[in-house]
């Protein structure tokens, strides 16, 4: 499994950060990877130039919880947010501004939110979602304006994701064990799940081919629903990752393997990937079987995907290079 996963997987990069950024909504696409400096402050880097400085981006008066770029590969956008603004950048104008000597600005799209934990952008990035407290806002990306404002959840809102077939679709995870599919051309509920575990769902991941949502709870149970088009989800399967390794014998049973997050598939939508506060698990997507696990030093507080990379990794076989955060480093 380990010499598997190695070979998936290689380090381009790590950067000391100025501080803990466990838990912290991180960004990367093709061109670009982004992280918080000095609490405040945005910092793009390019992939494709390691030597290049990074983009510095100021407006936030509070620290950043949450970044997400575009799905778009043109214009590449960033939104990034505080418990003061959540603001749009436009890459590429704001380096041409910098290069010009003016000061780079965004768009504010919203206000006083509160604390925003995760933000998504729609396939189209005209609207972003964006949950904070038990509610999931979904917000303008040209304008500061509210479209949408979706509660009923008990709990926070831990994650929103827009459906890449249907994008008047959104599912929405909670700290209350649930999952809910949204429609949003009337904010009324399509399906509410039952209470899948006892602690709280982190994250939700489309597998756009069989049309299957995936969602994994803090304890290390990941459940695989189809969306059928009456947007009502079936159980398809459901996986634990300490059971899955202890089939594989890949490390000791005495372990515990909080959940971090889902993403998938690679290119050729045989697997996934898992994230835990551990290292990743890839997860073949027909058998719901452990392929390869790699592990990290410390604990792991955060990982990212680059989706962009599963098409230029098609050819060597490789799936697509991670982001991960640990403790006061930064690797790519």
């Amino acid at each position: 499994g380990r010499d598997v996963a190695e070979q998936m997987l290689t380090e381009k990069l790590s950067l000391t950060c100025d501080r803990l950024l466990s838990h912290r909504q991180l960004a990367c696409c093709y061109s670009y990877y982004s992280i918080p400096q000095h609490g405040k402050e945005v910092l793009v880097y390019s992939t494709k130039d390691g030597q290049q400085k990074p983009l510095v981006l100021t407006g936030h008066h509070g620290d950043i919880s949450a970044l997400t770029f575009g799905k778009r590969s043109s214009p590449v956008i960033l939104c990034s947010a505080s418990a003061d603004y959540v603001i749009v950048w436009d890459i590429e104008l704001c380096q041409k501004r910098t290069q010009e000597g003016k000061v780079a600005a965004g768009t504010v799209i919203g206000t006083l939110l509160g604390e925003v934990v995760h933000l998504s952008f729609c396939f189209s990035d005209a609207r972003v979602a964006a949950c904070t407290g038990a509610t999931a806002c979904i917000l303008s990306s040209k304008r500061p304006e509210t479209i949408h404002t979706l509660t009923g959840h008990l709990g926070p809102v831990t994650s929103a994701e827009f459906c890449p077939w249907n994008n008047d679709i959104l599912v929405t995870t909670s700290e209350d064990r649930t999952f809910r599919v949204w429609d949003l051309k009337t904010e009324a509920v399509f399906f509410q799940s039952f209470v899948l575990s006892a602690s709280p769902l982190l994250t939700a991941y489309f597998l756009e081919e069989d049309r299957h949502l995936i969602t994994g709870s803090t304890d290390g149970q990941v459940w695989c629903f189809s969306l059928s088009d009456d947007h009502k989800c079936h159980l398809v399967t459901k996986m634990d990752l300490e059971k899955m390794e202890k089939r594989h014998q890949i490390k000791s049973l005495n372990m515990v393997f909080p959940y971090v997050s889902v993403w998938g598939p690679c290119s050729d939508n045989s697997w996934f990937c898992i994230g835990s506060s551990d290292g990743l698990y890839v997860v073949d997507v027909a058998t719901s079987e452990l392929v390869a696990a790699l592990y990290f030093k410390g604990r792991l507080l955060g990982i990212c995907l680059l989706p962009s990379f599963c098409l230029s990794l098609r050819n060597s076989g490789m799936p697509p290079i991670k982001h991960v955060v640990s403790p006061e480093r930064f690797h790519w």
